[in-house]
């Protein structure tokens, strides 16, 4: 296993840029679900922002004075999650039109993710599975904050930026690269196995990414998480030790085409981002 080709695409990521600047979200996507026509849940999704960014400055804290605010920090991020389930609760109960019913499903889906990875985190005692639910945080932290983004876009008819709506595929794309960059020749079976079982979850998510307004990039990866998907899925058996199921050569073939698709991801990414 540890021969195989564990580089896959995560050279391409640092060299298209995708995974930078995603510690705040982009200014603006709360101001679209606030527009001045009420919501259809009451108070939804108006905070999410605010309560996203109070998540990932406790998470993710890298400068001097956050790391001195620790504590409140933490105060902060639990009230911010208190009010992304009360947001959560207000949309299952309102009456959703039509047109934002598939943002709200997702919207509901990526916040559920993000409350379980939180309320598990501080009673994990596996590092992996603390790194597995950092990752979620991250990740699902960026998603919420795209589709905020977009039930704003829908309600007030706004046309749907790609830059700002692609912060949630972004976030889990550069989750993808640092499991994938776990899988290095020296690294034991476990840890390749706990990568690859988050990069199967995180390709997942990706499938979900594909409502944004450029229909080529949304088949990119769509594309691109259904390789994912299988590669991670042969992985592990092969790992278990399947080899009869799975060869070498398939796996070599499957890191061909991630990076290939990658690689077309982060192309089409730059352009339309611009």
């Amino acid at each position: 296993m540890s021969e195989r080709i564990h580089y896959r695409y995560r050279a391409l990521l640092g060299a298209a840029a995708l995974g930078a600047g995603l510690l705040t979200l982009p200014a603006g996507s709360a101001g679209a679900a606030q527009g001045a026509t009420v919501l259809p849940a009451k108070k939804v999704v108006t905070k999410s922002d605010a309560d996203i960014n109070a998540i990932r400055t406790f998470f993710f804290c890298q400068t001097a004075t956050c790391k001195k605010s620790l504590k409140s920090n933490s105060v902060l991020a639990t009230a911010a999650l208190k009010d992304i389930q009360g947001e959560v609760k207000q949309m299952k109960s309102d009456k959703v039109p039509s047109a934002e019913k598939a943002i709200v499903a997702k919207y509901q889906v990526d916040a559920a993710a993000l409350i379980q990875a939180f309320e598990d985190y501080p009673i994990q005692t596996d590092a992996a599975d603390q790194s597995n639910n950092i990752g979620i945080i991250y990740y699902q932290t960026s998603n919420l904050g795209s589709d905020d983004y977009v039930l704003g876009c829908i309600r007030t008819k706004s046309p749907v930026s790609f830059r700002v709506w692609s912060v949630g595929v972004v976030g889990v794309a550069y989750a993808m690269q640092i499991d994938t960059q776990a899988e290095t020749a020296t690294a034991p079976a476990s840890t390749i196995a706990a990568a690859n079982e988050s990069l199967e979850a995180e390709a997942q998510s990706m499938e979900s990414d594909a409502n944004g307004p450029s229909a080529a990039f949304n088949k990119l990866i769509v594309t691109f998480a259904k390789t994912q998907i299988e590669d991670s899925r042969d992985s592990l058996q092969f790992l278990a030790g399947k080899t009869k199921l799975v060869k070498p050569a398939t796996l070599k073939a499957l890191a061909a085409s991630l990076s290939s698709q990658f690689k077309a991801i982060a192309a089409l990414q730059n352009k339309l981002a611009k």
